[in-house]
């Protein structure tokens, strides 16, 4: 054997342990998620054991609530995850209490006059009574009294998340929503304005793409996972001239140079490329360098439509990547009819940002703007919706460029976090909580005219 031929071999396998590793700690992560919520959950599992089948006359939250409690027993071992839950419960309660607690303590006790042990009281009450954990406890500031009063509206990503967005997805799974290369392609031959697929990188090699180019294009790129979603390993490359592209900590490659570290990316996880998109100019002073979006909730009606059911409005601060709420953008609610946005906060767990009518790094006012091409904004989403035909509930995020909107991606199984916490209050009586529960009172069965307009 040649010394070529053994190093080649000697990669050949290295890679593979590195694409390997990288699989079994996305599978891990997975698992530890499901495990979290499946603990996190166990109170309302447990307030509800003896109800049976949720009434299809009940508001719609307590549907909600009352369907999750029913589906967690019909997990695979359900009675001994539940038991396992149980002993983890209290360890895992009070580890987050000191963790959330620390950070947000004092500062709230000081702007709000809820002391640091009235806190602490009431995140065992919260999690114990309602199953909101202490990262909710501060996110929906529950320690105020007007909040704490509706905490039985509030709709966890356990039961979202989990069971009846689970009960809501396609049967069959037959279509690839969550894969950003078939989402495009397909946004394409529907009609759908969505941000094209310039390359794809997977198991150490780039793979031949319908429409993909030979290589890397002068101009700004995006790269990020095929699959996933929430901002997570995306990286902005800005093109510099001369064949190179740097990226937000400074690294200056040449196209040859960024060709073979996507290569190497791509041994733990597919990777694809996609242009920069640059915002409509009315937003640069609020979106700190990234492009800003709208998180806006489509989903099924009465009468089997798609309807623009909430919205939300993203804006970066301490980085130039992403607007991603949960990797600490700015979030407001936006009015569905106007497009007005009002006061903006972060996701709530530590006390640094509060609630904001300018951006904190710009100064720049944002409270009572009205985001361009609204209308276009909300037609795009629920065009997108209709060519789903089998989603029933889709998180879209939307751009607005200089020449109108453009869908960036489409979420199988959008949280409401964004949604309560931008809004400042619960969804449980909202037009979002009626269409959710009547599509999961149908899918099971049950009486399909059970929800009306909140």
């Amino acid at each position: 054997m040649s010394v070529s031929s053994s190093a080649g071999n000697s990669r050949n396998l290295r890679d593979r342990f590195v694409s390997l590793r990288g699989a079994a700690w996305k599978a891990l992560l997975v698992q530890a998620e499901a495990f979290a919520y499946l603990v996190a959950g166990l109170p309302m599992a447990l307030a509800r054991v003896f109800r049976g089948r949720p009434s299809a006359h009940l508001p719609p939250a307590e549907y909600l609530h009352s369907y999750y409690a029913r589906s967690y027993w019909k997990l695979p071992f359900g009675p001994l995850k539940a038991l396992v839950a149980a002993v983890v419960w209290p360890l895992a309660l009070a580890a987050a209490i000191i963790v959330f607690t620390r950070r947000n303590g004092r500062a709230i006790a000081q702007r709000s006059g809820i002391s640091i042990l009235r806190q602490v009281i009431g995140q065992v009450d919260m999690a114990a009574r309602h199953a909101i954990a202490p990262f909710w406890y501060y996110m929906f500031e529950l320690y105020l009294p007007e909040r704490k009063r509706q905490a039985a509206l509030y709709l966890t990503a356990h039961e979202t998340i989990g069971p009846a967005y689970s009960l809501l997805q396609p049967p069959d799974g037959s279509d690839g929503m969550d894969d950003k290369i078939w989402f495009a392609e397909h946004c394409h031959e529907t009609g759908v304005k969505a941000v094209p697929v310039l390359m794809h990188f997977a198991k150490g090699e780039r793979q031949p793409l319908k429409g993909g180019m030979a290589q890397l294009p002068e101009g700004d790129l995006f790269v990020k996972p095929r699959s996933g979603s929430g901002g997570h390993r995306m990286e902005r490359w800005d093109f510099i001239g001369g064949g190179r592209y740097r990226n937000a900590h400074g690294d200056v490659l040449d196209r040859g140079q960024l060709m073979e570290k996507l290569r190497r990316q791509s041994l733990k996880d597919d990777f694809l490329v996609q242009p920069r998109l640059a915002n409509h100019p009315a937003l640069d002073d609020i979106a700190n360098g990234a492009l800003a979006t709208v998180r806006l909730l489509t989903c099924r009606n009465e009468q089997g439509r798609a309807e623009a059911a909430a919205a939300a409005f993203r804006m970066a601060i301490g980085n130039s990547v992403v607007d991603n709420f949960h990797q600490g953008g700015l979030a407001t609610e936006v009015n569905l009819e106007t497009g007005v946005i009002g006061v903006a906060s972060d996701i709530g767990i530590r006390p640094d940002v509060g609630w904001r009518d300018t951006h904190p790094v710009s100064g720049a006012r944002f409270a009572g703007r009205t985001l361009p091409h609204w209308p276009d904004v909300v037609a795009l989403a629920v065009k997108a919706h209709e060519a789903f035909p089998q989603r029933i509930v889709v998180g879209w995020d939307v751009a607005m460029l200089a020449d109108g909107a453009m869908i960036i991606e489409g979420n199988g199984k959008p949280d409401l976090d964004i949604h309560q916490r931008a809004g400042r209050g619960p969804m449980g009586e909202a037009r979002i909580a009626s269409l959710l529960a009547f599509n999961v009172a149908r899918r099971i069965g049950s009486n399909g005219s059970r929800c009306t307009a909140a």
